[in-house]
Parts: structure tokens; sequence; C-alpha cells
């Protein structure tokens, strides 16, 4: 992870307002934690991110802007890198399915992604059919184990937002409430793949039945908004929920 950094000056500490002195005196003790973090240790995380966390209280009691503002920013990246460490001592941990899982697997459908999606598990020849909710759809932490899973890095600037990215796609998903469902998804395309591809793997809806800029029907019946911008190259395509789709 790249380097965090707020700075305190000392004349900042010598104010005569004892909220806002503690605020800055936890922030300059949290800035030398935070200087020696190791991004690929989760105990070094969870100490700077305490120590940012310990910060940012008394900051925001002193009801200084600057400084909480510095602080939430280092706090959310701190965050973000602590999950991405979680995910990956979990994929470690995670065991390929036995055999008879694999056979539950074919015959059932994996619900952990999106309905219309398949692939084949390593040193099997059978496929196995996603029987999950689609990504517009998909609960905040389900997005986070889908996106990990399938090494996207996963970055969240506040608690209503998700970023993924992998390569040359990146994804970008807007939550009313910290762990619901989207609100909004915009995706940003590799070079290469069409609109009408990426509004199809984000909803579910056959690419053939999308038209540029009208609601999309999903296949649970459901109307969301999509706006796409560059629809020739690289496009960015953004859907949001909206009203219900009329019946037939």
């Amino acid at each position: 992870m790249r380097a965090l950094w707020f700075g305190v000056s000392a004349a900042s500490l010598l104010g005569c307002d004892p909220d806002a002195k503690l605020c800055r005196e936890r922030m300059q003790s949290a800035q030398a934690v935070v200087a020696q973090v190791d991004g690929k240790s989760k105990a070094s995380v969870d100490q700077s991110l305490a120590a940012v966390t310990e910060a940012h209280a008394a900051c925001e009691k002193a009801k200084l802007g600057t400084e909480r503002e510095q602080l939430l920013k280092a706090k959310n990246e701190l965050s973000a890198q602590r999950e991405l460490l979680a995910q990956r001592e979990n994929r470690k941990r995670a065991q390929a399915p036995t055999a008879d899982e694999l056979l539950q697997l074919v015959k059932n459908g994996d619900p952990s992604c999106p309905k219309g999606q398949a692939y084949k598990p390593k040193d099997s020849k059978n496929e196995v059919r996603c029987s999950g909710p689609q990504l517009v759809d998909m609960p905040a932490e389900a997005l986070k184990t889908y996106f990990g899973d399938r090494r996207f890095k996963l970055t969240s600037n506040d608690p209503n937002t998700l970023r993924a990215e992998h390569g040359g796609e990146t994804f970008v998903f807007a939550f009313d409430q910290p762990g619901g469902t989207p609100r909004c998804v915009t995706a940003y395309a590799a070079s290469g793949v069409s609109w009408q591809e990426v509004a199809a793997r984000l909803s579910g809806t056959q690419p053939e039945k999308l038209k540029l800029d009208q609601p999309v029907k999903t296949p649970k019946g459901e109307l969301l908004e999509l706006k796409v911008e560059h629809a020739t190259d690289q496009p960015k395509v953004t859907l949001c929920h909206g009203q219900a789709a009329p019946s037939p």
C-alpha cells in the first residue's frame, strides 16, 4: 500500500483548547505508527488502524475539520488494506471442494456467482453453473468475496462505496447503506469490450435485448436506469435501481 501522511506542526500543539491539543497529540502519535506500517502484515495494519481510529475520535470531539478529513482518509485506506489481507487469508485457508461437494455444485449450481455465468473448477472436467444474484443485486460482502476470489483489487473511500479493479476493468458500487445491495454500479470496460457485454454482465439481461440509454429489464422483472458514455471505445456503463417493471 502507498505511504500515508498527515502533517501536524509543532506550533499547532500549543493551542489552549484541551480537546484540540489532545486531537493533535494523538494525530502526531498515529503518524509515527503509520510511518512504519507494513502493508503486507495484518498485525501491522491493525496497529496503525487502531492508532488512527483513536486519533480520529479525538479530532471528531474537537471538531477540527482538516484533521478529521486527513484521519478519515487514512482510516479508510487502512481499513481497505486490512480487508484485502483478510480476504487473502481466507482464500489460502479455503480448500478445494470434495468430490461430494463438487457433485452438489454441478447439480444445484454455485450461489456465490451470478446466474447465467459458469466455470470449471480446477482439475475438474465438469462445468458448474452459477445460481446467485446478479452483480447489481449482490450484497456488499458477497461482492467483496466475488471480486476478491478473482484477484481484483478492492478499495473503499467510504462505507457506502466499493471499488474493484483488475487489469483494464473497474467496477464502482454505490450503496444507500453499508453492507446493503448496490443502488448504482458503474463499470469501466476493458479495451475491446462492448457496452452491451458490460451491461449484460452486471444485470443478467441478454445483450441483444439492450438498447442504448434505455431502461434495462432484468430477468426478475425490475427496470434499471442505464447510462452509457463512450459507447464505441472503452465504454463507461452505469446501472441504477429504479421503479419495478410494469406487469405484462
